[in-house]
């Protein structure tokens, strides 16, 4: 019997040979399934921006001409007369002309608040679009009032359902 501890024994011997390292490809299934659904997911987050900026561009446009009304040298009823039309043109874009069309005075009022009922009217609106289409008469607005009615027409634009 051989002594265990002999030096040639010793030197007879190999180092330990270890398998090779798991590599990652091929990848596992479960990989394939988290890739997808990552996948998937952020190209419906980025087709449902996509889609709400292109359902919301009336919103900007109108935004950008209510800006360049308010901003310009009008009449305080030429102001709250082209507000006004945007208005209609903005409710009519999203609502329909068989829903806008014909509505005027109090029924359009009326129909601005149901839209965006968490939206407070300025008490002086009604008054001030009665004033703008008085004619002439309608220079008694008072820069406030047109400002309170562009910031609510600012608000409704931004905020109304559809």
């Amino acid at each position: 019997m051989p002594n265990p501890i002999d030096p040639q024994l010793l030197n007879q011997l190999h180092d330990i040979q270890l398998p090779q390292a798991i590599g990652w490809w091929p990848l596992a299934f479960s990989w394939w399934i988290l890739i997808l659904s990552i996948t998937s997911i952020v190209i419906g987050i980025a087709w449902y921006i996509r889609e709400q900026r292109r359902r919301n561009a009336y919103r900007r446009k109108a935004l950008k001409k209510l800006l360049s009304i308010q901003s310009g040298e009008l009449h305080p009823a030429e102001k709250i007369a082209k507000m006004n039309a945007l208005m209609k043109q903005v409710a009519l874009t999203t609502y329909g002309r068989m829903e806008v069309a014909a509505l005027q005075q109090q029924a359009w009022l009326d129909f601005l608040h149901q839209k965006a009922s968490y939206i407070s009217q300025p008490d002086c609106l009604a008054d001030c679009l009665q004033k703008a289409y008085a004619g002439p008469v309608g220079a008694d607005i008072e820069h406030f009032q047109i400002e309170n009615c562009a910031r609510y027409f600012a608000k409704w634009i931004k905020g109304h359902h559809q």
